[in-house]
């Protein structure tokens, strides 16, 4: 695989660098050691020359150790953003490796892939036309039975496949429920279940606990917020999650307008797509009809046909970005979510608050 052989402009967008970048093949750069290193290619950024991505090319027939050197030359570097492309399946222990590094493996075979693939449903991502945007909050929101946690399952398995590290935190389903019905889908949640690429938290009775009194005081509604979402946020940080699904929000807020505003500005994780559910009730978005004042868009889901299954999307808010308000039709199936105008099918592939969910 020469390096003229590698999609550059892929590997920018893989850490959002747009095209304000610059990239060297078989670049050298002296690491902290004195030593001088030699990459297949470095990409850096032209906004800020400091951040820079290392890319590694998956040809040898020992790349086990390329790659336990790759990661050792980067890191005498001091580069952070490293990148595996490929044209073949890893084994286990390649896997295991990537995983273990933090290294996004780009598959030069999944040439159509981009930072504009959210869901990993054509239709849909097309009618975003990108404007979901990492560090801000989005809500899926509608009734009973509309594929809101389906659409968050499928979320999280996108990103997996491109290696990012997902979570769901269920708020109202024991998470062997949840477990049982996403492996009942073909479109490979049960194998990134097992690698770790996707983790399932349950939301601990302590939660409710601590609501109490919530609205009681400025200082205790502060605390509470604070005490949450700075959980939430440790809980990122350490499993590496890159894309975050809340399922559904409504237990861990109160009907309050300050409080909702304050509690999805804290929420915001920088570089993290994360998407919230609510039920609707109040009003025809959410459970206590603010919610969708605050988020930074929304995308409602109903079912359209109760007799063929046919349900539609329709994005009725995305800030800082052009989309399609147009609905969107599709059906939930064993593969997930496949649009209704498809022609082919799709591919398919503890705490104090919370406690990850073990098999």
């Amino acid at each position: 695989m020469p390096v003229e052989s590698i999609n550059v402009q892929r590997v920018a967008e893989e850490f959002e660098l747009d095209s304000e970048f610059t990239w060297a093949a078989d670049a050298k750069i002296t690491g902290k050691s004195g030593a001088v290193h030699k990459f297949d290619l470095v990409v850096t950024s032209k906004k800020d020359e400091s951040v820079k991505v290392a890319v590694l090319k998956g040809i040898s027939d020992d790349l086990v150790s390329d790659i336990m050197k790759f990661n050792a030359i980067a890191g005498d570097c001091g580069i952070s953003l490293k990148a595996l492309v490929i044209e073949k399946d890893l084994d286990q222990t390649e896997t295991n490796l990537v995983h273990m590094y933090n290294i996004v493996t780009i598959d030069q075979r999944n040439v159509t892939r981009s930072k504009s693939v959210v869901f990993g449903v054509k239709e849909l991502d097309e009618s975003l036309g990108g404007a979901m945007r990492r560090g801000n909050v989005y809500m899926i929101a509608g009734k009973t039975g509309v594929g809101k946690t389906t659409t968050c399952t499928q979320f999280l398995v996108e990103g997996a496949i491109i290696g990012e590290r997902g979570a769901i935190i269920l708020t109202d389903t024991r998470g062997s429920e949840y477990i049982a019905n996403a492996k009942t889908f073909t479109f490979g949640f049960e194998e990134y279940y097992k690698e770790g690429m996707i983790e399932v938290i349950e939301l601990s009775d302590r939660i409710r606990e601590l609501k109490e009194g919530v609205l009681e005081s400025l200082k205790s509604r502060e605390r509470y917020i604070s005490k949450l979402t700075g959980e939430i946020k440790r809980i990122i940080a350490e499993s590496r999650i890159s894309r975050l699904a809340i399922d559904p929000i409504t237990p861990m807020i109160v009907e309050n307008d300050d409080f909702v505003n304050q509690f999805i500005m804290n929420l915001a994780i920088p570089d993290t797509y994360l998407i919230v559910t609510s039920p609707v009730m109040k009003s025809d978005l959410s459970m206590y009809g603010i919610e969708e004042y605050f988020v930074s868009g929304v995308i409602k889901l109903e079912v359209d046909d109760p007799t063929s299954g046919l349900r539609k999307a329709t994005i009725v808010k995305m800030r800082g970005g052009s989309y399609n308000p147009y609905p969107f039709y599709f059906k939930i199936t064993t593969k997930g979510i496949i649009s209704s105008q498809a022609d082919t099918e799709p591919r398919s592939s503890g705490s104090s608050f919370f406690k990850k969910v073990e098999e």
